[in-house]
């Protein structure tokens, strides 16, 4: 059986560095699409969403056009899509970062970074996901479990 490429969308309004995440990526083996605003970035997710065929991570830059990294992550989140977020910014400070806890960021990368730290989060974010997938679905197991031994003691 193929092992499916890990889909990541990343949002960024500066163009050099979003090609560069973007093609970094894709050497990794990772599926990309790239947006420059986080608007059209936002009715990409929805698009996704809607199709199932969601993404495996996001990654947005804070300061972007029509809507900003923060009003992304809120908007996500509110619509119940429970993608992991990586959020990049040259402008961190502690109530940035404590809004982006809030509206359920996963980790935050400060700008500038190197190649090998932005690779390291990614594949420290989506095996965390992975991790915490996999716990969710043997419980839902031994819960069905336990839930038929139940049944089948009080039918003797």
């Amino acid at each position: 059986m193929k092992k499916l490429k890990k889909r990541i969308l990343i949002a960024d309004d500066e163009a050099a560095l979003l090609r560069t995440m973007a093609f970094t990526l894709r050497r990794k083996g990772y599926e990309t699409k790239t947006f420059t605003d986080g608007r059209s970035a936002y009715e990409e997710i929805q698009r996704s969403h809607h199709n199932n065929t969601l993404y495996d991570l996001i990654i947005t830059d804070i300061q972007m056009p029509e809507l900003s990294g923060v009003e992304l992550i809120k908007k996500i989140r509110e619509a119940g899509i429970n993608i992991p977020v990586l959020a990049i910014t040259g402008f961190g400070n502690k109530q940035l970062f404590n809004n982006l806890e809030k509206f359920g960021c996963n980790d935050i990368l400060d700008k500038p970074f190197h190649m090998n730290e932005f690779l390291d989060r990614i594949s420290q974010l989506l095996e965390t996901v992975h991790t915490e997938n996999k716990a969710v679905k043997i419980k839902k197991h031994a819960d069905m479990r336990l839930q038929l031994n139940r049944e089948r003691g009080e039918k003797k």
